[in-house]
């Protein structure tokens, strides 16, 4: 029987690598495409280990999130704490559907997560491109598989 542990320090490695992939400049033609890496590893992290990574793991993310994109605090850390809910309510689902149909569920839930942002950043007086975060929800959709492989394997190779 194998036993399912946490390693955090598999943990920590992919925040670390998300964040900096977030922190990547991207050329202003394809920077609508950037996924959500931070996004994309706090679900990974959520599905895997519902017990133990939870809501209060996402307020941090978010604090972390708002602090290196220079936003209102507090931004992230709402949006987050959402999808940290969400994600959480239907774990046993989510973990149960193959990797392309979680594709089309990550898409669904990073697109509120950037709805969110937006709307609450649209309300505090910075105006945003219409819908144009969906272009974003959509390239974190397409990375999710790869963030699902790679993160099994690190998590795997530091057990």
């Amino acid at each position: 029987m194998a036993i399912n542990r946490l390693s955090w320090l598999a943990l920590f490695l992919s925040f670390l690598f998300a964040a900096i992939l977030e922190l990547n400049p991207l050329p202003d033609m394809l920077a609508f495409l950037r996924p959500e890496w931070l996004v994309l590893t706090l679900i990974y992290w959520l599905l895997r280990h519902p017990e133990k990574i939870g809501i209060m793991t996402g307020v941090c993310i978010g604090l972390m999130m708002d602090v290196l994109s220079g936003s209102y605090l507090g931004v992230h850390i709402l949006s987050l704490s959402l999808i940290c809910y969400l994600v959480l309510t239907m774990h046993k689902r989510l973990k149960m559907f193959p990797l392309i149909q979680q594709s089309v569920v990550v898409f669904f839930i990073v697109s509120i997560q950037l709805m969110v942002v937006y709307t609450l950043r649209s309300v505090l007086g910075v105006s945003d491109m219409g819908l144009s975060y969906l272009w974003q929800a959509l390239a974190s959709a397409f990375f999710w598989p790869m963030v699902v492989i790679l993160s099994d394997r690190l998590a795997f190779a530091l057990r």
